[in-house]
């Protein structure tokens, strides 16, 4: 039997996919715009909000209670890193397990 819960649309990933772009640009712009980098944060957790949920999942035995706006440059980078591999991740119809295991071995 086929699960089609996690098919999307064309429209939806290409909306991923562009949001995987402007990702990218900002953790290769130099030097990092960390006011780009909370505005993406914060659009990307509106339209994926179940992202936070996933990776609280995969670390829940580091607190994680910085507000985006108090965020250091290094957790802005991070959080950027990890929706650009959980947006591709999602795309693909990964697992949690999947993503786990490849997220550990960055």
């Amino acid at each position: 039997m086929s699960d089609f819960s996690s098919v999307y649309t064309a429209i939806e990933i290409a909306d991923m996919r562009s949001t995987i772009d402007d990702i990218q640009k900002i953790l290769q712009t130099i030097p990092f715009d960390e006011d780009a980098a909370r505005q993406k944060i914060c659009e990307t957790n509106a339209k994926h909000p179940e992202n936070k949920m996933i990776w609280n999942l995969l670390h829940a035995n580091v607190p994680s209670g910085i507000s985006i706006q108090q965020a250091s440059k290094e957790n802005l980078y991070q959080d950027l890193q990890w929706k650009e591999f959980y947006l591709e991740a999602k795309i693909l119809g990964k697992s949690v397990d999947e993503m786990r295991k490849e997220w550990q071995n960055r």
